[in-house]
This record gives structure tokens, C-alpha cells and sequence, in this order.
């Protein structure tokens, strides 16, 4: 099995739009915990930045990422977005296609760190990312607590 990150274009964006984390299988324009995939599409259109990309297993469309520098943060980069599709949930795809995101970012060589808000109840991404890395900061943005995976330690 092969995780890989896609862009979005228009052969892809309406499978995208129809992935959700909703058990029924309905995409909803406020999913559990984040919005729908069509307002980060939308959104990445006014913020052309920021990087919307379809997650595939091999040649199965499982997942969305959304990552880049955040107007409103001084331009750190941030992951704004990531889902994996109810159906493949509870199958490792969430850390794998998270993982395959750190490495592509790792490749660009320019991002030291990257930022995550998440949900304080959210328990099953709060475990997803400490898992791969990140540490909470201590600080609140939006309402959400800011978690950050250091990609180039300090030598000191």
C-alpha cells in the first residue's frame, strides 16, 4: 500500500468534496470538529498559499490535507485541515497519510516547524499528532489548543 498526497484539480475536487468524517456517509459544510472539505477548497482559493491535497491509498481516494502559511499567524505554516474518510478510518490511514505529509514537508527543505490547532476534546487526533511529534505549546488560538512538531531541532 502506497500513501500519497495529490493536488486537487478538476478530475479529483468533487470525490474530495464528498469525503467526511460523518458515520453517514453525508458531507455536511460543518463536519465534526472541521469544516467541510468544499469551504477549505473555497478557501484556499482566496488564499492561494495555502495547499489543498487529496490523501490516496495506491489509487483509492481516502483523505484531505490542508497546510500552509496562516495570514492571520505571521505566516507560520499550519496544517488547517486534515480528514481521512469515515470508511477508511480505524485503519492506520490517518498516521500514515499524516506521516507522508511530514516527510513532503520535510522535503521542502524551508519549514522549521509546523502548527496544528486542535479541538481540547478531540481525543483521537490530540493522539494522532502527539504521536507523530508534535507537543502542546501551551497557547489557545481560536478557541483551539496550538500543538507544534519541531522539524529542525536548535543544536544547543
Amino acid at each position: 500500500m502506497s500513501i500519497t498526497l495529490r493536488e486537487i484539480t478538476a478530475d479529483n475536487y468533487y470525490e474530495v468534496c464528498l469525503l467526511t468524517t460523518n458515520k453517514s456517509g453525508v458531507p455536511t459544510f460543518d463536519e465534526e470538529f472541521l469544516c467541510s472539505n468544499s469551504v477549505s477548497i473555497a478557501e484556499s482559493k482566496y488564499y492561494p498559499l495555502l495547499n489543498p491535497q487529496a490523501i490516496y491509498s495506491d489509487q483509492t481516494l481516502i483523505g484531505f490535507v490542508m497546510s500552509g502559511p496562516y495570514f492571520r499567524d505571521n505566516g507560520n505554516f499550519w496544517v488547517l485541515r486534515y480528514m481521512i474518510d469515515h470508511q477508511y478510518q480505524g485503519n492506520g490511514f490517518g498516521k500514515k497519510g499524516f506521516t507522508a505529509f511530514i516527510e513532503q514537508v520535510k522535503r521542502n527543505g524551508s519549514i522549521e516547524r509546523i502548527y496544528i490547532g486542535l479541538d481540547p476534546d478531540n481525543k483521537r487526533a490530540i493522539s494522532l499528532y502527539t504521536s507523530v511529534g508534535f507537543e502542546f505549546t501551551g497557547e489557545r488560538k481560536d478557541g483551539e489548543d496550538v500543538y507544534i512538531l519541531e522539524l529542525i531541532k536548535n543544536a544547543s
